[in-house]
């Protein structure tokens, strides 16, 4: 999908991403990580809104990303989410797409699941309508 690679992108460009996380670590996943630190893209939830003129499609699309550091890095984990969040506060450049509406991003910090592994987990919600051509 091309608005998770422009996330993508934008997160490996962000300083304060980039000194924590190195780019292959920033990764599309359903899994929960077995180590950290990662930020996970989990997969979109995409509602078709319907046409527009000129053979195009509008979509809503909601994206989260997860933040998971190890428990006793807190400082690093609000280091890292900070960064993410000021890097995706406007929308990111989609190849092929015209993004109509750029919500701000919004954070929760999360409690971990499995409390024997000791992660520090806070997950950011974003969410655009985009519109493209269908060829």
């Amino acid at each position: 999908m091309e608005l998770q690679r422009a996330v993508r992108l934008a997160l490996i460009a962000a300083p304060g991403v980039a000194a924590h996380i190195t780019p292959e670590r920033i990764r599309a996943s359903i899994a929960r990580p077995e180590d950290a630190p990662v930020i996970i893209m989990a997969p979109a939830q995409v509602d078709i809104l319907g046409r527009a003129s000129g053979g195009q499609v509008v979509a809503e699309i909601a994206m989260k990303l997860h933040v998971w550091t190890a428990a006793d890095q807190s400082d690093i984990a609000h280091q890292i989410t900070s960064a993410a969040m000021l890097a995706l506060m406007d929308a990111p450049r989609v190849d092929g797409m015209q993004v109509d509406e750029w919500e701000r991003p919004a954070m929760a910090w999360v409690p971990d699941p499995a409390s024997a592994l000791s992660f520090a987990h806070a997950v950011i919600a974003l969410r655009a309508a985009l519109r493209w051509k269908v060829s």
